[in-house]
């Protein structure tokens, strides 16, 4: 098929929704919405992690690498609705799943696909301490 051709062909396909209607929430699914949506609170309420790894203070992963790992010590976790309620201090850590709570003391998520941790499995133990392969920034989470 010719560039031309390719380009009109996805440019009738991806044309703009020109028309709206207003449906009841349980019927929306999968529709595009009209207008932007807005609230006046902040959504979610606390800072949560968007990925299963290791709430850490971002200070304490400086230089960690494959070479290098940094080792932490692993004092609990926090699970969404779970929250870990205690403080995350210097060297340690607390694994946290995704859309939990990030901990006091923590500024940022290790992904447990940086550490030397298997992903969690129900009734998985936790383990005493975690290597972690890469340094993180505050706000990685």
């Amino acid at each position: 098929m010719p560039v031309a051709k390719a380009r009109a062909r996805l440019k009738d396909f991806l044309a703009p929704v020109r028309e709206t209607e207003t449906v009841p929430l349980h019927q929306a699914l999968g529709r595009v919405l009209a207008q932007p949506v807005h609230t006046s609170i902040p959504l979610p309420l606390f800072d949560n992690s968007s990925m299963d790894g290791f709430a850490v203070r971002a200070e304490d992963t400086r230089g960690a690498s494959q070479e290098a790992p940094v080792i932490l010590e692993v004092i609990d976790e926090s699970r969404a609705g779970e929250p870990f309620h205690g403080q995350v201090g210097p060297g340690q850590t607390v694994r946290i799943n995704t859309g939990a709570a990030l901990p006091q003391g923590a500024d940022a998520v290790v992904p447990v696909e940086d550490t030397d941790v298997p992903p969690a499995t129900p009734n998985h133990a936790l383990p005493a301490k975690v290597r972690i392969y890469r340094p993180v920034r505050p706000g990685e989470y």
